[in-house]
């Protein structure tokens, strides 16, 4: 117990102070008698090493889980879709940008070698970007759509242009909660390359197609707008390019054309002109009407009438009339009442001028042709000759059979010799 005035420790008992002599007080006697409450503290057990892990294992799972989550969110998103298709633009990735573009159905004449090849000879191709920033996203469509703008600059220009990436929100989710966008089929625009939807050719009847070596399938044909001299091949969606179309008749003529394939003019015909032929089949004419004009004169000088000729120019189903006809007319000018006697004749040069197909889809070709020819009269009781050239036009029609062309009537033949 101690004392309440001077607070020194005071002996057991005691009624004064012995340090200030102050009368011990019954409350230091009653605080003394009062005992006192002993607190004893729980000590608090450490957590274990593993449950500290699990926490913190759990806790980065949920923030990775949600940077994960909004990475892939906009990976999916309008803007980087968008993003990823121009940065295949810049690096002139054309095998991604194609995979971007989704397209769906027939791709035969829009297949990922025939884009590279559109996208690498392009000249508009966003391969020369130096930067590009997006400027706006515009939403369309309910939100279903929406076109993302770029502020790009190329090289060589310090000036900004704008180039849009339309995209459009898939109906199907990613991993079953992510909404997925993807490149519209119009953004192939912005190469400079556009795809065009049910392109029409047109070729005569039973005609062979192909384009850049591709063949237009029967799948192609279309019933309706076919008829019976013309076939009609409709095409689902074509690049924009310029194509090669070769046509073969069914006469063995085969028609080049280097098509601009355009969303401006979809359809195409093939159109019979000299123009048109490939080099191959301008020769196969040139020589065949060479040596018809040559065979045909070779009999006039035999003196060969019509019916010693007729089975050289005969086939199943030939219709020889009008050649019989120019045949014998040739033939009663040059060996019957001729003053003069045609003994050499030979076709020196020849050029395709005209080819047409006539009303019933037969060829006719026209040449101009120089030639040399000899010839012998009477003069003065003695044989004269002459040696002379000139030069003619004739047409020649032809029938298509047995992967030959055959002779059917020919007109312009020469029927007059001069001495002079």
């Amino acid at each position: 117990m101690f004392c309440g005035e001077c607070g020194a420790k005071l002996k057991k008992n005691a009624r004064f102070c012995g340090e200030c002599g102050a009368k011990v007080s019954e409350a230091s006697e009653k605080q003394e008698e009062k005992p006192t409450k002993v607190v004893h503290k729980t000590e608090k057990k450490p957590m274990s090493t593993s449950k500290k892990v699990l926490i913190i294992v759990v806790l980065l799972l949920i923030v990775g889980g949600i940077i994960g989550y909004n990475v892939m969110a906009s990976k999916l998103g309008p803007e980087g879709v968008a993003k990823s298709y121009i940065e295949a633009l810049k690096t002139n990735n054309a095998g991604e940008i194609y995979e971007s573009l989704g397209l769906d159905g027939d791709t035969t004449f829009a297949s990922k070698e025939m884009f590279q090849s559109i996208f690498e000879n392009d000249e508009n191709n966003l391969s020369n970007i130096t930067n590009y920033t997006i400027s706006d996203v515009i939403y369309s469509d309910g939100n279903l759509a929406a076109t993302v703008q770029f502020k790009v600059t190329r090289k060589d220009s310090s000036e900004e242009e704008t180039v849009n990436v339309n995209v459009v929100k898939k109906s199907d989710k990613k991993f079953l909660i992510f909404d997925e966008w993807e490149v519209t089929k119009d953004s192939v625009s912005a190469l400079g390359v556009d795809l065009v939807e049910n392109y029409q050719v047109r070729v005569p009847k039973n005609a062979k197609v192909t384009i850049n070596d591709i063949e237009l399938e029967q799948k192609y044909l279309n019933a309706d707008y076919s008829d019976e001299e013309e076939d009609v091949y409709v095409i689902p969606q074509i690049f924009e390019m310029t194509a090669t179309i070769k046509t073969t008749l069914e006469n063995g003529l085969e028609i080049t054309d280097e098509e601009e394939i355009s969303s401006y003019d979809v359809a195409y015909t093939a159109d019979v002109s000299l123009e048109n032929l490939s080099e191959d089949t301008r020769n196969i004419l040139k020589e065949q009407m060479t040596n018809d004009i040559n065979k045909m004169y070779e009999n006039i000088i035999a003196k060969k009438n019509w019916d010693a000729v007729k089975d050289s120019y005969n086939y199943e189903g030939a219709d020889l009339k009008d050649l019989q006809e120019e045949y014998n007319s040739l033939y009663e000018r040059i060996v019957e009442n001729a003053t003069n006697t045609l003994t050499k004749f030979n076709v020196t040069d020849l050029t395709v001028s005209r080819v047409r197909l006539n009303d019933d889809g037969q060829l006719e070709v026209t040449a101009k042709f120089d030639y040399d020819y000899t010839i012998s009269y009477e003069s003065n009781d003695q044989t004269q000759t002459k040696e002379d050239d000139s030069s003619n036009t004739t047409t020649i029609t032809y029938d298509y059979k047995d992967n030959s062309y055959k002779i059917i009537d020919i007109s312009g033949t020469v029927k007059y010799f001069s001495r002079y």
